[in-house]
């Protein structure tokens, strides 16, 4: 086994990421595994988090704005010269559990009492940043026809959300499985759209299942363990790996494509 040529092919040594939501749960799992692979990693997200202290370079960004976004990404770019990497992984999803934030239980109401603020809230985070985000990137990306954008989806991109899981009365949001499908398509689209001004830069999304980050209710957890081939949601640190391969150069042959990691969910 040639341990050196395998780590180079998943070496990011040099290269400059930016993560969307990098203060979040999962954005911080992203922001390690990048920074791991030797990634200067920055954080787009609206707070600050303690535990990105040592990883990331935390920036105050409101990705709905699309000036605030393109202005930091060329802070970033006049400093560093590059941006190779960009996971737009922001997006507004209530949690459930102990962990269940302030949101309120709006968020959870019967779809045809959904308001029309949270609606618009949730595409302005999760698919108008985005774009926002990918155009600003693009700029330099296409200029150095080189770079990875990775769209942070999920199974409810693939199948509709299972409303049993939760309380009864409480409905997974109305918005949030068309804001996931519609980063499917934003995912091709702009692959396409490389592919005739800058082929060596790639898009690709990837289908998360749950994640369970130690909160969830035993009898919550139980539901979702009956979802899945492998019997559980995954742990915190289960989509390292399949960040970092999208991310590296182990998967330079791919682009405009959907990786799903779920556990085997959306086969059933």
């Amino acid at each position: 086994m040639n341990k050196e040529k395998i780590c180079e092919l998943f070496s990011l040594e040099g290269r400059v990421a930016i993560i969307t939501g990098g203060a979040g749960k999962l954005g911080i799992k992203h922001a390690e595994i990048l920074n791991e692979a030797g990634a200067y990693v920055v954080s787009f997200d609206i707070v600050k988090n303690n535990r990105l202290n040592e990883i990331a370079k935390q920036m105050i960004v409101d990705i709905t704005k699309h000036t605030d976004v393109f202005r930091t990404v060329d802070e970033i770019v006049a400093r560093h010269g590059r941006i190779d990497i960009l996971i737009n992984n922001a997006a507004f999803n209530p949690k459930v559990g102990s962990n269940a934030d302030t949101t309120g239980d709006e968020c959870w109401s019967p779809h045809e009492q959904y308001s029309e603020k949270l609606w618009k809230m949730e595409f302005d985070i999760g698919l108008n940043g985005a774009f926002f985000c990918t155009k600003a990137v693009a700029r330099y990306m296409i200029k150095k026809n080189r770079g990875c954008i990775l769209n942070i989806a999920s199974t409810s991109a693939i199948t509709a959300p299972d409303h049993r899981k939760y309380e009864p009365g409480r409905f997974k949001s109305a918005a949030y499985p068309v804001v996931k499908t519609a980063l499917l398509g934003l995912t091709r689209s702009w692959a396409s759209y490389f592919a005739s001004v800058a082929p060596k830069v790639r898009v690709n999304a990837v289908c998360f299942g749950a994640v369970n980050f130690g909160s969830m209710e035993p009898e919550f957890l139980a539901k979702l363990g009956q979802r899945n081939m492998l019997g559980r949601p995954a742990s915190p640190d289960d989509y390292k790996g399949t960040v970092l391969f999208l991310c590296s150069d182990a998967s330079a042959f791919i682009t405009a494509s959907t990786l799903v990691a779920d556990g085997g969910q959306t086969v059933w």
